[in-house]
């Protein structure tokens, strides 16, 4: 046995450790509570993530009061069909009944599956569709903004639909060209939308940020993910280890921030992208200028589920898009941590 352990320790010293047996130097710690606003709690997300952003606005409104959607549609758009998520939620708009939908809400928020409709009624959401987007027809997104005008007044819904980007992430400082529909799925249109969505979201008050890219002066941690999954489940919960968070500097120490959770899209998490989409989509320049506490959970590859998405039809289980989904619980998880007393 030990003539083993010393071979093992040759080879970390000549060619470093194999995956199977080095420990993490930096292994994630436990995700800190920070005392943050619970009244100011919003989430984006762009494709898959952005599915998953409107359901945690729809499913748990009276605990976020703002959504930012790039590329999705309506909530419970494919009422647990993998054949309606990859034809009418994304190509085929003409077939989604939004009054189904909206009647699916209404009698899930009155069995109290989802939070009462009258609290999403009081959010804002910002909504973003490409002319260029080949993968998500724009129409999936007019029909999540007829879902949204049912429960929502004019002035609330925000939307952009004019400009020529392809299925992406949309920035003025990073990406490729406008029109592309490519890795990293984050799209240069000399537009700031995280700025806009936020600023739309939070009321008009926040300050835009003098530049972005560079270092910024707050902290960005890795967070463990495992200890914030519900338990028992015995199912696939395709939810990576780690998440990170970025906490401007004016928050380290301060309770009563805001909060902002931002969910990638399929082929987007760390295993992907590493942490390109984390650094490079210009919500944490935002977050730094306006106290806004950034959250990048993070999803992987699993067993149906080959492209790290979120889930938006229903691969964890029936559940996935109601309060008691697996990944939904997840997410109200980190929600209740963050905001809960230093």
């Amino acid at each position: 046995m030990k003539s083993i352990v010393l071979y093992l320790q040759l080879i970390q010293l000549v060619v470093g450790c194999p995956w199977w047996w080095c420990p993490d130097p930096n292994p994630p710690q436990k995700l800190p509570s920070y005392g943050a606003d619970p009244t100011q709690v919003s989430v984006s997300g762009v494709s898959s993530g952005g599915y998953m952003a409107i359901q945690m606005h729809v499913a748990y409104s009276s605990s976020v009061m703002g959504s930012g959607i790039f590329a999705a549609g309506p909530y419970h758009c494919a009422e647990g069909s993998t054949m309606k998520a990859l034809g009418a939620c994304m190509s085929r708009p003409q077939e989604i009944s939004v009054q189904d939908l909206i009647d699916f809400t209404d009698n899930a928020a009155q069995t109290g599956d989802i939070d009462p409709v009258s609290d999403f009624a009081k959010g804002k959401t910002w909504l973003f569709s490409g002319t260029q987007d080949s993968t998500v027809d724009q129409g999936v997104m007019v029909a999540l903004e007829e879902y949204c005008a049912h429960y929502m007044p004019a002035a609330s819904i925000l939307t952009d639909f004019t400009t020529p980007a392809g299925h992406a992430t949309i920035t003025d400082h990073y990406g490729n060209g406008c029109s592309a529909g490519r890795r990293p799925w984050i799209n240069n249109c000399d537009i700031p939308c995280a700025y806009i969505l936020l600023n739309h979201i939070y009321g008009g008050t926040l300050s835009k940020p003098p530049v972005y890219g560079g270092e910024l002066p707050g902290q960005m941690i890795t967070f463990d993910q495992t200890e914030l999954e519900p338990s028992p489940y015995l199912g696939i919960t395709s939810l990576d280890e780690m998440g990170y968070v970025y906490v401007p500097s004016g928050c380290i120490d301060t309770p009563g921030c805001k909060v902002h959770i931002s969910v990638h899209g399929c082929l987007q998490g760390r295993h992907n992208l590493d942490e390109e989409y984390v650094i490079n989509s210009g919500y944490n320049e935002v977050a730094e200028a306006n106290n806004i506490i950034m959250i990048w959970p993070q999803a992987e590859p699993a067993l149906g589920n080959t492209n790290g998405c979120w889930d938006w039809w229903g691969y964890t289980d029936s559940s996935y898009d109601i309060k008691s989904g697996v990944q939904m619980r997840f997410m109200k998880n980190i929600i209740d941590r963050v905001t809960s007393p230093i």
